[in-house]
């Protein structure tokens, strides 16, 4: 599920199903990601720029931006970067398109996104944070 909250400068889109939790948003921009809050993103409560650079490192591609101030869109790195990530998923960040079994691209995928490597997702083939749960090790 997908919503979206703009200010007059800034669009945050959030994508539940892509969401591990990694609260790289909480800790970067507190001010517009409370998770005590309704809605829990308030992309008024602090500057586009902020927004901008916090979102972009959110692992799982959960949050994007669109800049509604003219400011400059999110680039794709140029190469393709996989991080293991200690016991949880596989974080890929570049352009590298992702494909099922049959061919179909996964468009959800974007330029950032956290694959399963513990078996037990219920969204696979990205990750939905039940590496947690069942006490995954790498």
């Amino acid at each position: 599920m997908k919503k979206t909250y703009a200010s007059k400068d800034i669009a945050v889109s959030y994508d539940a199903r892509l969401c591990i939790h990694a609260a790289r948003c909480v800790h970067g921009a507190p001010e517009a990601f409370d998770q005590n809050a309704r809605p829990w993103i308030q992309p008024e409560k602090s500057a586009a720029d902020t927004l901008a650079r916090v979102i972009s490192e959110c692992p799982t591609g959960a949050l994007r931006y669109e800049r509604l101030d003219g400011g400059p869109a999110e680039e794709a790195p140029a190469s393709v970067m996989l991080t293991l990530e200690k016991d949880g998923p596989i974080y890929v960040r570049g352009p590298m398109p992702l494909f099922d079994s049959a061919g179909n691209r996964y468009e959800d995928a974007g330029t950032r996104y956290a694959l399963c490597r513990c078996g037990g997702s219920g969204n696979k083939p990205f990750c939905d944070g039940t590496h947690g749960s069942m006490g995954f090790e790498s």
